[in-house]
Formats: C-alpha cells, sequence, structure tokens
C-alpha cells in the first residue's frame, strides 16, 4: 500500500471527469459530498438488465465510463466537493498478464481485487493503493507489483509525490 498526492487537482480531476484517462478501471464505490451527500455502490444490478445485455457484462461492478458522467453533472458548479472518495479497481480480465508478469506463487483466482482509493479533500488529493486476496500469504509481491504500476500510471498521467 502506497499513497500518492496528486499536485496539479485541476489538470486531475479534468481527467477523472472529463476525459477518459480511468474508463477502463472499475469503479466499486463513490461518495460524493457537495451541498448534499451522494453515494452509490458500482455493483451491476443484474435485474435492471435483460437476458442480452446480462450476457455483455463480464466483471460484477460497472466500469468508470458508465457512471463519469454522472459524478461531473453531481460535481459540476462554482464549487468544489467538500469530499470525495471513489474505490476504483483493476478489471479481472487483466489478472492472468499480472500473474504471468509478477512470476508469484500467487494463482489469479486468489486475487480478490486490486484496488485504488482517489480522496478528494481540504483541497488535496490522495490516491491509496489496496489489494486483496482470498488467501493468506506472507508473500508481498503482488501488492508491490501493484503498487509499482498503479504508480507508473499516475506518474504518466501527473504531477505526482509518493508519500
Amino acid at each position: 500500500m502506497i499513497s500518492i498526492k496528486i499536485n496539479d487537482i485541476n489538470n486531475f480531476m479534468q481527467n477523472l471527469l472529463v476525459k477518459d484517462t480511468f474508463d477502463s478501471f472499475l469503479i466499486c464505490s463513490g461518495e460524493i459530498i457537495t451541498g448534499s451527500s451522494f453515494s452509490f455502490d458500482g455493483h451491476i444490478n443484474k435485474a435492471f438488465f435483460d437476458k442480452d445485455e446480462i450476457e455483455n457484462f463480464t466483471e460484477d461492478f460497472a466500469t468508470w465510463k458508465n457512471l463519469r458522467n454522472i459524478c461531473f453533472e453531481i460535481i459540476k458548479g462554482k464549487k468544489v466537493p467538500t469530499r470525495l472518495k471513489l474505490v476504483m479497481a483493476f478489471p479481472k480480465v487483466n489478472y492472468s498478464k499480472i500473474v504471468r508478469e509478477l512470476g508469484s506463487s500467487i494463482a489469479e483466482e486468489n486475487i480478490s481485487g486490486l484496488y485504488f482509493h482517489i480522496i478528494y479533500e481540504s483541497n488535496q488529493i490522495h490516491i491509496i493503493t489496496s489489494s486483496s486476496l482470498n488467501l493468506f500469504t506472507m508473500d508481498k509481491s503482488l501488492d508491490n507489483y501493484w503498487d509499482k504500476l498503479i504508480s507508473k500510471f499516475f506518474e504518466s498521467h501527473f504531477d505526482t509525490e509518493i508519500l
């Protein structure tokens, strides 16, 4: 687990809410506090969709692309939110590639999730990485790999500091 500070808030928010920079990530949950509080769960409600539509879902969560515009509508205006917290996940369809590259003893089916949390509060944005496994292990190679992968992603798009 690492913490990354985003130095240019305006650029980050532009990439988050307007551009497609984060569109391929899954959104697990979110909280946006403006004049009111808005919370959402990114789980796909399969009861809402017909049988043909359900077959297109390969993940349990919606992509950021599907919810980005809704979040933008909540946030847009002259005032910034008091708080924003988003929990995003790396799509499971990419886990096999990570396991191959990592060369670890951790099997793909034992990875519950690879996450990063976006937290905006007190005019600062921090990204916190996390991972979850279905088993206990002292092997931290997956955590370290995920931290490096996310660090590279954020460093390639934003002015950052690793804390």
